[in-house]
């Protein structure tokens, strides 16, 4: 197991070192679970690993990249997409190379915690109009809100105690330190096969809690066919139009059937 530090796994992803494979889902989380991972990550709870695969052979990836073989070995991100996803969104503000608009089913930007309390919501104007302590959190990864600016801005309007300045500042401390924390990095060796890489995948992920049996089902089929889920994706959206909404799921079990 190796250890990387969650900025230096998006810089790989800045830097077009780490991918994602066409056979991986969509972004699927809900903003609850960008809440809870980031509320993890401050008190310093574990979230988790991400399970990588170095190899100089990749499936088709995400995003269009297409790899050359002058670049070497790269890694392909097999486990902890939807977390690494979500801290891309939310870090740097942006989606990240691999996926596109359509794919981002529920964008977690926009996550606002209180300086004082920690605590972490969604904007709502009632509680967060006008009061400095209300604060986007990707404001203070990106520094646009800094600690000192914060903290006048505070001041501007009500008093602060020393211990009052002091615990904010530590609170922002928190935040920014996400940055310096380490992620777990479980590692595929470059030997392994596309074969053994998929069915890693697969026993990793074979709970029945985060993947669907379908969706297991449609990794291990696109590992082989890299361009399986947009033609089912396109063949769900046609039958929508003519009146039959089903789910990506139908199709995977028309397939086996």
């Amino acid at each position: 197991m190796l250890l990387m530090k969650i900025s230096q796994v998006l810089d790989k992803i800045d830097e077009n070192q780490l991918f994602v494979p066409a056979f991986q889902r969509e972004y699927v989380w809900k903003k609850e679970n960008a809440k809870k991972l980031i509320d993890s990550l401050i008190k310093g709870y574990p979230t988790g690993t991400m399970l990588s695969w170095e190899t100089n052979s990749p499936p088709e990836l995400k995003g269009g990249w297409k790899y050359n073989p002058k670049q070497g070995a790269i890694k392909i991100l097999l486990d902890g997409q939807q977390r690494i996803t979500t801290l891309y969104l939310l870090i740097r503000d942006k989606l990240p190379p691999y996926y596109n608009k359509n794919e981002i089913m529920n964008d977690p930007r926009g996550l606002h915690v209180n300086i004082r309390s920690l605590e972490l919501q969604y904007y709502k104007k009632t509680i967060m109009q006008n009061n400095p302590y209300w604060i986007n959190i990707t404001d203070i990864f990106k520094k646009i809100k800094r600690e000192r600016e914060i903290i006048k801005e505070i001041k501007s309007k009500e008093e602060l105690s020393e211990d009052e300045e002091e615990d904010i500042s530590d609170n922002y401390r928190a935040i920014e330190n996400i940055l310096d924390r380490d992620f777990v990095e479980q590692h595929i060796p470059i030997k392994a096969s596309l074969r053994e890489a998929i069915d890693i995948f697969y026993i990793v992920n074979d709970s029945g809690v985060n993947l669907t049996d379908a969706e297991l089902a449609l990794a291990q089929i696109s590992g082989y066919w890299p361009q399986a889920r947009e033609i089912f994706k396109e063949k769900v959206e046609e039958l929508k139009e003519k009146g039959f909404v089903f789910k990506l799921d139908f199709i995977i079990y028309c397939l086996l059937g």
